[in-house]
């Protein structure tokens, strides 16, 4: 085992711990646990919501993808910095406005809030929802980190889940959000830097940009489609694709572990200058991604087995084994980034939105964090237990496709209507319960068929479906008799309240 690759991943991950214990001292209520009370600025809450949004999908997965798929890659890449672009300047200002008015601080709050739901029953379904996927996700990302330390160390599967599970769970246990968010912006600066040096080095080692395309098609022989957009498709296979991969971006407005990051900026005014930043940075890290993966056919040599694992395989063959062990914490960055945010909303949907809300249970602050804590480290063992049954080999990438799964579903439940709730008043409480279970089980039944499954990516019926329910079911019920605020409306409402929304 190389010393300096180890030393400079140890030092990574010393970090990580001593942020964690460091901001265990500013813990003091649930609002702190779950949502900094509300005081991040712009860059953290950018380079947090950006890095918590693209996981180890970003650095493992999408390389891996262009490593297999080719130029065709870049439609994800098109789709995910589209979706970026559309929370930062639809959802992010106004879901900050309405939050801080309800003073929401989780998705099924501001759920029950917006729709005056005295029933408890939209709280109780966004938990569930939550639960579900975000367990699926969370375990996605303990796959990745197997795969990244296993692959960098020589370490079998299993104690590298088990090593980088425990981390990730020391510091999201004791430093809550804020832990959450500062880690996020050491792991979002590790992976841009990543994802630049990386790409530069590898291009250099070609010979530049004319040599590397002329590499690439001699690598890729007459694999069909691999120096194409078309992907080798034609007609419907094409088309639908296009729209598969393109839809991802679809699913940007339906993740909790990004939504709160918009909820914990200090004011709703700071929104303009936090979205520069994380479009510029997504902009980068995606196309970036997407050269590691296609620059890996033509440096790696021989068989690289898991093409997932192509990032560290670059990096160590690239780099000085010190720097080397710099990019990969960086993917390991990537996976915790995520992984961490994940945990606190699953934690949330169980603590806040069961336990203290549904149940009335009052107990007192230091309780409340102290059960966050612990229903964190459960759902976080929950899945270490659901990453340790998966095959790390599997050459179709479970990283991506197991994110794609649970991205699909999130999104599908949650994203029609969060964006209708903001922009349309007619909305009402059975609209929005129709749309999260239309589109959660269209996501359930369609991953179960595999022609379907093959046909075009869950997502977008998903979607559909999920768009469809929420406005026909509003149309045929009653609005809801409380305060329907939407966009600036709640900034209004607020002040004529007396009470301030960007607070």
């Amino acid at each position: 085992m190389d010393i300096g690759l180890l030393m400079a991943f140890l030092v990574y991950l010393i970090v990580l711990i001593g942020v964690g214990i460091i901001t265990y001292r500013m813990m003091h209520t649930h609002d702190d646990y779950y949502l900094a009370g509300r005081r991040l600025n712009p860059w953290v809450t950018a380079l947090s919501a950006e890095a918590s949004s693209e996981s180890g999908w970003l650095l493992l997965g999408l390389p891996g993808q262009a490593f297999s798929m080719g130029v065709g890659a870049f439609w994800v890449a098109f789709g995910c910095l589209a979706g970026t672009f559309f929370n930062w300047t639809a959802v992010a200002g106004r879901l900050r406005k309405i939050t801080g008015f309800f003073r929401a601080i989780t998705i099924p709050d501001y759920l029950e809030s917006r729709f005056d739901d005295r029933s408890h029953t939209l709280r109780v379904v966004a938990a569930l929802l939550i639960g579900v996927f975000m367990t699926s996700y969370v375990a996605a990302q303990l796959v990745a980190s197997g795969k990244a330390l296993s692959v960098t160390f020589g370490i079998d599967y299993v104690p590298a889940v088990l090593v980088g599970s425990a981390v990730i769970l020391f510091y999201t246990m004791m430093g809550g959000f804020f832990a959450v968010a500062w880690t996020d912006v050491v792991q979002a600066v590790m992976m841009i830097i990543g994802l630049v040096v990386i790409p530069v080095v590898g291009t250099i080692k070609l010979g530049g940009p004319g040599a590397v395309v002329a590499r690439l098609a001699e690598c890729a022989g007459d694999t069909s489609g691999f120096m194409s957009m078309r992907v080798g498709r034609e007609g419907i296979a094409l088309a639908t694709f296009i729209i598969g991969m393109l839809g991802i971006g679809l699913g940007y407005p339906g993740q909790p572990h990004v939504l709160v990051r918009f909820m914990a900026i200090k004011r709703p005014s700071l929104i303009r200058k936090g979205a520069l930043i994380g479009i510029i940075w997504a902009a980068i890290a995606l196309y970036g991604a997407v050269l590691v993966g296609l620059l890996a056919r033509g440096i790696l040599s021989g068989d690289v087995g898991d093409p997932e694992r192509v990032l560290p395989l670059m990096a160590m063959e690239l780099l000085p084994s010190w720097i080397a062990g710099i990019m990969i914490a960086a993917a390991m960055a990537a996976i915790m980034s995520t992984a961490d945010s994940q945990l606190l909303v699953a934690s949330s949907s169980f603590v806040q939105d069961f336990y203290h809300k549904t149940f009335g249970r009052k107990p007192s602050q230091s309780t409340l964090v102290l059960l966050s804590r612990l229903v964190t480290l459960g759902i976080g063992v929950l899945g270490m237990v659901i990453a340790l049954r998966q095959d790390p080999e599997n050459p179709v990438g479970v990283v991506f496709w197991l994110v794609l799964y649970a991205w699909g579903g999130l999104a599908s439940a949650f994203g029609p209507v969060i964006v209708l709730s903001l922009y349309w008043k007619r909305v009402t409480r059975a609209g929005a319960l129709a749309g999260m279970l239309s589109g959660a089980a269209t996501v359930i039944v369609w991953e179960s068929i595999p022609v379907l499954k093959e046909f075009l990516y869950v997502l977008i019926p998903g979607v559909v479906v999920s768009s469809i329910a929420v406005i026909v079911v509003s149309l045929l019920t009653t609005p809801p008799p409380g305060p329907a605020l939407t966009g600036d409306a709640a900034a209004g409402d607020a002040k004529a309240a007396g009470v301030d929304a960007g607070q």
